[in-house]
């Protein structure tokens, strides 16, 4: 077993009993804290480094506060050993606390060389006329990486740097340069990867990268490579890899035998999972002259599982560079994977190390069916009591009265089910108020000039498609608005509707007050995919009900959401008061759809 050296700061908050014979003025209403820091260095060596940690950062050097029950705090300082207010009895309110250390003028979120991050929180209660005693340990907070070259790797290699890179974004990679980085490294807790990248003595380059997955505070990674006369760098088998786990403490070494020459190396990458499909990407970052594309293929599995499932070389996407790339359908959501690129060429097989992923879940549209309705006070609401998810315009158009709904419930006409939505614009004493109904919340009412509104519910999945019924009833324009888009119906012209559905990374606020600044969601990047019902198919319906199919478009296929928005309107260009009275938009049986393949932009 092998040891690792690791730092124990201490904080002792001394307590004991106090006499009649202590120089203590006592306040009944008050205790007093005695604290005493040490740090404990055993035959454990901890190391922790970081990037952005400032210049002349000590780790040691303790950061100290007293939090009230409220969060506040009470007392604070940035070196608790020099600090001489920390060092005698502390008064203080008798009541709840919490003390928190760590490593003082850096947060540890991070990467660099000789920087530990040191954390450690205790709650006590100090009771009147008492002395508390209590204890904190601030253990490493972050993960330590270390770097190992052997004397014959060093001897066959004209160079080789292996570069850590962690999967939080914003940090800075680390580089371990042969012959010259000699310090442990530290990057936050997480997933991260390994490459190293060699030049032998003939200078030929190769390289071969390998992934690390939940990285834990206090693990000490140990990268060991030797030089290996035979075998394909990188490819997993018998003797590339070698692992030990001294879980005693957190050790965990990985030897790695690198061949002089380059043979066939292969990478599997984090799969892009959705709830159904995920998109695999995998290359060969070396390879013979004997190489053949047609020996690649794919395999999969289940996590948990042993038997692999084959993706066949004909349905593999491979580039000039030997990039390969595909999407795997018809997975499960919620349910774990794992994939690894093999190469087959006779009786020589390349295989490499597996990567999991996880698809996302497949939530649905709440209330799709507009089943579910509610009053609170006079406005109607298309959620169940006590659900925030769907908002209408009728808490503004309802400011006169109850009898200025303006999306209801009906239960005749429907499609499914017992009800559906009713839009219906109207003129609202002097105001025209065009019907709507959206995910999100209505802000408030700003007179008779409009309202302000956040668009969006909180939703972390990716859909393709909106899909639902619809019948539309337009009537002639008869409410002219101002500063009107080129392509809004003139008066007399039939009205027409919108139905529009979108993926935001944060909440759009919508404030029709001043519609030079209303959101253009072709354009606003918060938008990560965007669907419309065409004009043209938002037009009069007759008596019978339109099957509605919106494909969501992706403008980036690697980012998640954080909001739905799905909007419907009886008259599209409501936000400047234009339309017409009496236009009737039925809603009903409208679904979130997950399929295999986005639409992408």
């Amino acid at each position: 077993m092998k040891k690792t050296i690791y730092i124990l700061c201490t904080l002792f908050l001394g307590m004991m009993a106090v006499s009649c014979t202590q120089d203590i003025d006592i306040d009944s209403s008050k205790g007093y804290l005695t604290l005493n820091i040490s740090s404990l260095v055993s035959t454990k060596d901890p190391s922790t480094t970081r990037a952005a940690a400032p210049q002349g950062y000590d780790a040691k050097a303790l950061h100290v506060e007293i939090q009230d029950a409220y969060g506040k705090v009470i007392k604070s300082t940035d070196n608790y050993a020099t600090d001489s207010e920390f060092q005698g009895n502390i008064e203080l309110m008798a009541g709840p606390y919490t003390i928190v250390a760590h490593s003082a003028k850096w947060d540890g979120n991070g990467s660099g060389f000789d920087t530990p991050y040191y954390y450690g929180s205790t709650k006590i209660n100090v009771v009147p006329k008492g002395l508390v005693k209590a204890s904190i340990t601030c253990t490493l907070a972050n993960v330590k990486l270390s770097v190992n070259y052997d004397s014959n790797f060093i001897s066959s290699f004209k160079s080789a740097i292996t570069t850590i890179k962690s999967a939080i974004s914003g940090i800075e990679p680390l580089e371990f340069i042969m012959n010259q980085t000699t310090k442990s490294g530290y990057i936050p807790a997480g997933d991260f990867s390994a490459t190293l990248a060699v030049v032998n003595n003939n200078d030929a380059s190769n390289s071969m990268t390998i992934n690390f997955n939940d990285a834990k505070a206090r693990d000490h990674y140990i990268l060991n490579f030797k030089l290996a006369e035979t075998g394909n760098l990188g490819d997993g088998t018998e003797p590339g890899l070698k692992v030990e786990v001294d879980e005693s403490t957190n050790t965990y070494s990985y030897t790695f035998e690198v061949p002089q020459k380059s043979a066939i190396a292969l990478v599997t990458r984090q799969a892009n999972a959705w709830g159904s499909f995920a998109m695999l990407s995998a290359s060969v970052t070396a390879k013979t002259e004997s190489f053949k594309n047609s020996g690649l293929e794919i395999q999969w599995r289940k996590a948990g599982t042993e038997t692999w499932s084959v993706i066949p070389n004909e349905d593999l996407d491979i580039d000039a560079e030997t990039n390969v790339t595909t999407t795997l359908k018809g997975l499960t959501p919620k349910t774990s994977y794992e994939y690894r690129l093999r190469y087959v060429d006779g009786d020589n097989e390349v295989v490499c190390e597996p990567v999991r992923f996880t698809t996302e879940d497949q939530i649905a549209l709440y209330n799709g069916g507009f089943e579910h309705w509610h009053q609170d006070g006079a406005p109607w609401y298309p959620n169940e009591s006590g659900v925030s998810y769907w908002d209408t315009s009728n808490p503004g158009s309802t400011t006169i009265g109850a009898s200025y709904n303006v999306t209801t419930s009906t239960e005749s006409p429907k499609h499914g089910g017992s009800k559906a939505a009713k839009l219906e614009s109207k003129k609202v004493i002097i105001k025209f108020a065009a019907a709507s109904m959206y995910t999100g919340e209505f802000g408030e009412v700003k007179g008779t000039s409009g309202a302000v509104l956040d668009w969006g519910t909180p939703f972390k999945d990716r859909p393709t498609a909106l899909k639902g019924f619809m019948q539309y009833h337009p009537q002639a324009v008869d409410n002219v608005g101002k500063n009107l888009p080129a392509a809004a119906p003139a008066k007399g012209q039939p009205d027409i509707c919108s139905i529009y559905i979108a993926l935001l990374s944060d909440i759009v606020k919508v404030d029709n007050t001043d519609v030079s600044l209303l959101p253009n969601l072709l354009t606003d990047s918060r938008v990560i995919a965007y669907g419309a019902l065409p004009d043209n198919q938002c037009v009069a319906t007759g008596d019978s009900w339109k099957e509605v199919n919106i494909p969501l478009v992706y403008r980036d296929i690697n980012k998640k959401p954080s909001y739905l928005l799905v909007v419907f309107s009886a008259s599209k260009y409501g936000d400047y008061f234009h339309g017409a009275k009496g236009s009737t938009l039925y809603l009903d049986d409208f679904s979130l759809e997950y399929g295999d393949e986005p639409s992408v932009n």
